[in-house]
């Protein structure tokens, strides 16, 4: 039987695949503002099927909502997309956690607020 149980399909693969391909395209953002490059990084984030859904689909959604910001306030924060990534990495491998979850979507809410002038400007 354990045979069986390698051989089915993992629901999280797409999205872990989907994930690396957004951590290449972060080590390829130009230095400094990459509007094409935050762009094309959006748009691929915007392909994940469970984007808002509680726990990796929020990180997701923060993620997203992070790149418009810097893509409106033409700036970039590495970093802060980095955090967002490992985050959403935690997420997909372990799955929720109920007790850290609060403190994780503050954190990520955090870091958006941070350029939130930048996305009104």
């Amino acid at each position: 039987m354990a045979d069986d149980a390698e051989t089915l399909p993992n629901p999280e693969e797409p999205a872990l695949g989907l994930l690396d391909a957004a951590e290449v395209q972060l080590s390829q953002l130009d230095k400094g503002f990459d509007r094409d490059g935050l762009t094309a990084l959006r748009t691929l984030i915007s392909t994940y099927p469970d984007m808002g859904a509680p726990g990796a689909g929020e990180v997701a959604a923060s993620l997203f909502m992070l790149l418009g910001r810097f893509v409106a306030g033409r700036r970039c924060d590495g970093e802060a997309i980095r955090v967002h990534l490992q985050a959403w990495r935690l997420l997909l491998v372990s799955g929720p956690h109920p007790e850290g979850g609060e403190q994780l979507r503050a954190g990520l809410k955090a870091i958006r607020d941070l350029y939130e002038a930048a996305e009104a400007a």
